[in-house]
C-alpha cells in the first residue's frame, strides 16, 4: 500500500484551506479568485476522494489489518512529550476510518459541487469555500487520529467550523445566536469527552488506541472479560463504566441526542449546504464514529451500553414526534436527523456497533438528498421555507421532486432501497438486546420509524402535491441579509418566478438518489460475495459483545418476518399521509391535521419538548443571576475586589510612613546612622557579657 499517497486523504482539504483563506492577500481580481477557489475548493476534497477509494480497494485485497502511519516523521518520534506524558502525531488506516473518510470526503465533495450553484452569488464565496475546506480537515482529523488527543482536536475544530457556518450571515442576529447557541452547547459535551480522556490516561498510561508494541488502548482493551493497562494490571470494571459514560456525554452533546439536541434544530439557520455538509453527513454522526472506534471498551460495560441503548431510542421517538409538527422544510429534516441519529445510538446500545456505521452511510446518502433537495426548492421558491406556502411544485420542479422522493422513500424504510436495510438491521439487533428488554426496543423503533414515514410523506404532499400556495411571479426572496450577501436567494429570476436551479445544484443530486437506491442492498445481507460486505470489511475495527462476556438474546423474529413487518410499517406511515393530506390536494388548504397552532401538545413539540425554556431558566435567567448578584458583586466586587484595594491601601500606608522618614535633611540621616551605630555597639556588648 501506498502510504505516502494515503496521507494526501488528510492533507489535501488542509491545502485547500490555505489557498481559499489566503487567495486575497495576492489575487486582486476578485473574478480569478472566485474562479480558482471554484476549481480548488471542490477539486482537493474530490481528489481526496479518489485517493480515499483507492486506498480501499488496495486495503479490501489485503489482510485488512489495522495500519498506523506518521506523516513526515519516524513513528517514534514524539507530538507532544510532557513528563510522563507522550503521544505521537499518527494516523490509523483501518476499516472504520477509511470508510468514514470515503463519507466525508465523497458525500462533502459532492456538497462542495453543488454549493458552486447555490453560493454563486455571494459577496463572501470564497470566505465560505474556506471554512467548508477546514471543515473537512478537522472531520479527516477525527476519524484518522490514532489517539484521544487528535480525535479531540479534531472534534474541536469541527466544533468551531460549525460555529463560522452557522452564523456565516452573521449580519442577522438569529444567525448569530445559532452560531452561539451550537458552540455553547456543544461545550457541554466536549467537557465529558475530556475528562473521559483524563481518566483514560490516569489509568491507562496511554492515550493512543494503537502503538508498534502493541500497547493502545485497544488493544489493552482487547481481552475477553477484561481489560488492561499498559503495566499489565487490570483496569476495574467500575472505572471502565465511568470512562464509557464520560465519552458518552460528549456523543451526546456533538450528535444532538437528549438533553443536548436543542442546538441542531437553530442550525438551520446556516446556509443550506452547511446543513447537509455538517448536520447530515458528517459531523453530527462523530459521535457514533467515537462510541465505535470505543467500542472496545463499551463492551466491557453492559451499563454503559444500555445507557447508550435507551438515550438512543428516546431521541429517536422525541425528534420523530417534533418532526411531525414543523412547518419549516429544513426543521423538519433536522428533527428527522436527530431522531435518525437516535437510531444509530440505539445500535451501539445494543452492541450492534457494525449496523451503526451502516446507517451512518446511508444516512449520509439519503439525508444529504433531502437537504440538498431542499436547498434546490429554496432555491427556486427565491427563499422561501415555509412548506404552507408551497404545494404543487411537482409541475415546476419534476428533477427536485423525484430525488427527493427517492430520498423520503429511503429514509422512511421503503422495501429495497437503502434506509430499508440499514433500519431494519437495526430493529433486529434491537430486538435481541443482551439485556433482555428487546422487545421494547423494538417496539419502540418500530413505531419511530411508522412516524418516520408519515411526517416525511407529510413534508412531500405540503410541497409538491397539494395546491400552489403561492402567487407565480410575485415570489419574494427572504434574504439572508443584504441583497449582495445572498446570492442564493436572487429575485432577478423571471420576476420572481419559481425557476430550476441550475446543473451544478442537480448532478450532485442525482449521484445521491442512485446511492440511497442501491447501497443498502450492495453492503447489506443480500449483497455480492455472499453479502453483508461493510459487515466483514469493519470486522477488524469494531469489537464484538463476547468480547466483553455480554451475548445477544433468541431472534423474536425470523428475519423475513422482520423484512415484512418493517415493509408494513414504512407503506402504513406514507399511506397515512397521503390519506390525510390528499384530501386537502385540491382546496390547497393550510390546515395541518397534525399540526394545530392552538393544540397545546403541538407548541410543546414545535418548542423542543420544553428544553430551551428549561435551559431559559436555569441557566439564563437564574445563572445570569447568580452572576451578576453572587459571582460579581458578592465575589468579585466584595471580596477579590476588597481584598485587592485592602492591599493596596496597605502598601500605600506603608509607603507613607517610608517617605516621611526620606526628610532630604543631611543632619536627620546622621542621626540615624549614629542611631544605628549604637544599637550595635550595644548589642555586640551584651553579647559579649553573656559569654
Amino acid at each position: 500500500m501506498n502510504l505516502q499517497l494515503a496521507q494526501l486523504i488528510l492533507w489535501l482539504p488542509l491545502l485547500g484551506f490555505l489557498f481559499c483563506s489566503t487567495s486575497g492577500l495576492y489575487i486582486k481580481d476578485r473574478a480569478l479568485q472566485k474562479r480558482l477557489t471554484t476549481i480548488i475548493a471542490p477539486g482537493v476534497v474530490l481528489a481526496a476522494f479518489a485517493i480515499a477509494l483507492f486506498v480501499t480497494l488496495q486495503f479490501g485485497s489485503t489482510s485488512r489489518e489495522i495500519i498506523a502511519l506518521l506523516p513526515g516523521a519516524s513513528i517514534y518520534d514524539p507530538w507532544i512529550r510532557f513528563g510522563g506524558f507522550r503521544v505521537n502525531f499518527n494516523e490509523v488506516l483501518d476499516p472504520l476510518s477509511l470508510v468514514m473518510a470515503l463519507v466525508v470526503t465523497g458525500v462533502g465533495g459532492l456538497i462542495h459541487v453543488y454549493s458552486i450553484g447555490y453560493m454563486k452569488e455571494d459577496r463572501d464565496y470564497t470566505r465560505f469555500f474556506t471554512y467548508f475546506n477546514l471543515f473537512i480537515f478537522m472531520m479527516l482529523l477525527l476519524i484518522l487520529g490514532d489517539n484521544f488527543l487528535l480525535m479531540f482536536v479534531g472534534w474541536e475544530g469541527v466544533g468551531v467550523c460549525s460555529y463560522l457556518l452557522i452564523s456565516f450571515w452573521f449580519s442577522e442576529t438569529a444567525n448569530a445566536r445559532a452560531g452561539n447557541k451550537a458552540f455553547i452547547v456543544n461545550r457541554v459535551g466536549d467537557l465529558g469527552f475530556s475528562l473521559g480522556i483524563m481518566t483514560i490516561w490516569a489509568y491507562f498510561g496511554t492515550v493512543s488506541f494503537y502503538t508498534p508494541q502493541h500497547r493502545g488502548v485497544l488493544e489493552l482493551a482487547n481481552h475477553v472479560g477484561h481489560v488492561l493497562d499498559v503495566t499489565g494490571a487490570v483496569v476495574p470494571a467500575s472505572v471502565i463504566t465511568m470512562i464509557c459514560l464520560l465519552l458518552f456525554v460528549g456523543a451526546i452533546g456533538k450528535s444532538a441526542q437528549i438533553p443536548l439536541f436543542v442546538w441542531l434544530p437553530d442550525a438551520m439557520a446556516g446556509p443550506t449546504p452547511v446543513s447537509a455538509l455538517i448536520h447530515a453527513a458528517t459531523m453530527v454522526t462523530a459521535g457514533v464514529v467515537m462510541l465505535s472506534r470505543c467500542s472496545f471498551l463499551f463492551v466491557h460495560s453492559a451499563v454503559a451500553l444500555q445507557a447508550v441503548a435507551w438515550v438512543g431510542l428516546a431521541t429517536a421517538f422525541a425528534g420523530a414526534a417534533m418532526a411531525m409538527v414543523q412547518t419549516d422544510i429544513k426543521k423538519v429534516l433536522a428533527y428527522s436527523t436527530i431522531s435518525q441519529l437516535g437510531y444509530m445510538f440505539m445500535a451501539c446500545g445494543v452492541g450492534d456497533f457494525t449496523d451503526g456505521i451502516f446507517h451512518v452511510v446511508t444516512h449520509a446518502f439519503f439525508k444529504a438528498l433531502l437537504f440538498l433537495g431542499a436547498g434546490a426548492v429554496i432555491h427556486s421558491m427565491l427563499g422561501e421555507q415555509d412548506i404552507r406556502k408551497m404545494g404543487g411544485l411537482k409541475k415546476k420542479l419534476p428533477s427536485t421532486w423525484a430525488v427527493m422522493l427517492i430520498a423520503t422513500y429511503s429514509i422512511a424504510g421503503f422495501p429495497l432501497l437503502s434506509g430499508f436495510w440499514s433500519k431494519d438491521a437495526i430493529l433486529e439487533s434491537a430486538s435481541r438486546s443482551f439485556a433482555g428488554n428487546g422487545m421494547l426496543l423494538y417496539a419502540g423503533g418500530l413505531i419511530t420509524a411508522f412516524m418516520t414515514a408519515f411526517y416525511m410523506n407529510r413534508l412531500m404532499w405540503k410541497t409538491f402535491y397539494t395546491r400552489e400556495r403561492f402567487t407565480d411571479g410575485q415570489l419574494h426572496a427572504h434574504q439572508h441579509g443584504d441583497s449582495d450577501e445572498s446570492g442564493h436567494a436572487d429575485d432577478t429570476h423571471d420576476g420572481g418566478s419559481v425557476h430550476t436551479s441550475p446543473s451544478t445544484m442537480m448532478w450532485p443530486l442525482f449521484i445521491l438518489a442512485v446511492l440511497a437506491v442501491g447501497f443498502g442492498w450492495f453492503a447489506g445481507p443480500f449483497g455480492p460475495g455472499g453479502g453483508d460486505l461493510l459487515r466483514k470489511f469493519l470486522e477488524p475495527s469494531i469489537a464484538p459483545l463476547s468480547l466483553g462476556g455480554l451475548q445477544p438474546q433468541a431472534d423474536l423474529l425470523s428475519p423475513m418476518a422482520g423484512y415484512i413487518l418493517s415493509s408494513l410499517i414504512a407503506i402504513g406511515g406514507l399511506s397515512l399521509a397521503a390519506v390525510l393530506y390528499g384530501r386537502r390536494m385540491e382546496t390547497g388548504a393550510i390546515l395541518d391535521p397534525v399540526a394545530a397552532e392552538a393544540s397545546p401538545l403541538v407548541r410543546l413539540l414545535k418548542n423542543n419538548l420544553g428544553f430551551d425554556a428549561v435551559y431559559n431558566i436555569i441557566f439564563i435567567k437564574f445563572g445570569g443571576l447568580l452572576a451578576e448578584r453572587g459571582l460579581m458583586r458578592g465575589v468579585e466586587a466584595d471580596t477579590i475586589n476588597a481584598a485587592g484595594d485592602g492591599i493596596a491601601k496597605s502598601v500605600g500606608g506603608i509607603s507613607h510612613l517610608l517617605r516621611r522618614m526620606q526628610t532630604g535633611y543631611v543632619r536627620n540621616y546622621a542621626l540615624v546612622m549614629l542611631v544605628g551605630v549604637v544599637t550595635l555597639m550595644v548589642g555586640m556588648l551584651v553579647g559579649v557579657m553573656q559569654h
